[in-house]
């Protein structure tokens, strides 16, 4: 499996100054890699008025689109958000490879741990990562 400059679908909530840092982060770094990433937060519809049916209905559809066009699913865990869990599950439930990442907490979901590919705690380990063979790399650690 070469995902090598693939399409990224990148799972993050983006609520609090800590998730925008991080997802900031995981934009530039997936990017300078040479990936096609599409981020959520950067296709929020403005010409709908915020949390309006129309918008949700919109946002809802773009995302789950992007999902499954997507070549694989790259999620941050920390501070996890539950659209970021659908999407998890979505992936997983119609074969999309997934790459965790997470740097701060020390255990993780066994349904999280059980569906992934390879799991990150260090953008060093994403970016030293090789994407041509996709190895997989399993959590070791506590789950709940």
């Amino acid at each position: 499996m070469n995902l090598k400059g693939k399409k990224i679908y990148l799972a993050s909530g983006w609520f609090n100054d800590n998730q925008a840092q991080r997802l900031s982060k995981a934009e530039e770094v997936l990017r300078n890699m040479g990936f096609d990433v599409f981020s959520p937060r950067e296709h929020q519809f403005k010409e709908y008025v915020y949390n309006t049916q129309p918008w949700r209905d919109v946002v809802f559809k773009n995302d789950v689109d992007h999902v499954k066009d997507a070549d694989l699913i790259f999620a941050i865990y920390d501070e996890t958000d539950s659209g970021t869990m659908f999407e998890i599950g979505l992936a997983y439930s119609i074969g999309k490879p997934i790459f965790v990442f997470h740097e701060k907490e020390e255990y993780c979901n066994l349904m999280i741990t059980e569906s992934l590919q390879a799991y990150f705690k260090t953008w060093e380990e994403v970016q030293n990562y090789d994407w041509t063979t996709c190895r997989l790399i399993r959590f070791e650690g506590e789950v709940e």
